[in-house]
């Protein structure tokens, strides 16, 4: 697709925007666009794109949600509890916390997207 361009090298959707005076209305006004002859294009062409189906869950995740980091970050909020605080029962309060997100983010919520694709 090439974008005609006018007189004054700029695309023709444009032209309306660069000096309202040439037309003698406003850009803004409703139907300034229409006085012009080279301004022919209308905005209800779309392309429609369709959702590719993937294949996993993990797809559709960012870096950041894919399941290597999301235990890697566990490890190390468990790891950094320790090292910091050296109380157990911390410690296990956060390996509890930790044990529900991934069962929930890594075991539940999978399982949830392969029933929903079947």
């Amino acid at each position: 697709m090439q974008a005609e361009f006018t007189s004054r090298g700029l695309p023709t959707f444009l032209r309306p925007l660069a000096n309202p005076k040439d037309s003698g209305q406003s850009s803004l006004t409703p139907g300034a666009a229409d006085n012009t002859a080279d301004t022919d294009f209308s905005l209800s062409t779309q392309i429609a794109v369709e959702p590719k189906p993937s294949a996993t869950l993990w797809d559709q995740k960012p870096w950041w949600c894919q399941p290597w980091s999301i235990v890697l970050s566990g490890l190390i909020a468990i790891a950094g509890s320790w090292l910091l605080l050296q109380t157990v029962w911390i410690t296990a309060l956060v390996f509890t916390a930790i044990a529900a997100w991934w069962l929930l983010f890594l075991v539940i919520v999978p399982r949830a997207f392969i029933q929903s694709q079947s």
